[in-house]
């Protein structure tokens, strides 16, 4: 299992991106920072094609789903910081 969880994540938010631009999911996870269930749904299946199975697939779903959720927040923050002010 090569397959890193920044892979795995970028898969996850490229495979939603087209979902999330339709019903603003992207704007719910970021109100929320977690994942809905529907995404949440393609992490696991996209974690488990990776070939994780057991404890290493719980872990790695956790991780994945951390990762996307930071990227989506990340790419939300769009507010000026103080120091852009």
């Amino acid at each position: 299992m090569s397959t890193t969880a920044r892979a795995l994540a970028d898969e996850v938010r490229d495979s939603r991106q087209n979902a999330w631009e339709k019903t603003d999911h992207a704007t719910a996870i970021v109100a929320t920072s977690q994942l809905g269930p529907e995404d949440t749904q393609v992490v696991r299946r996209i974690v488990a094609s990776a070939g994780y199975t057991g404890e290493e697939f719980e872990q790695m779903v956790q991780q994945v789903s951390g990762l996307v959720v930071g990227t989506v927040e990340a790419l939300a923050d769009d507010i000026p910081t103080a120091a852009s002010a």
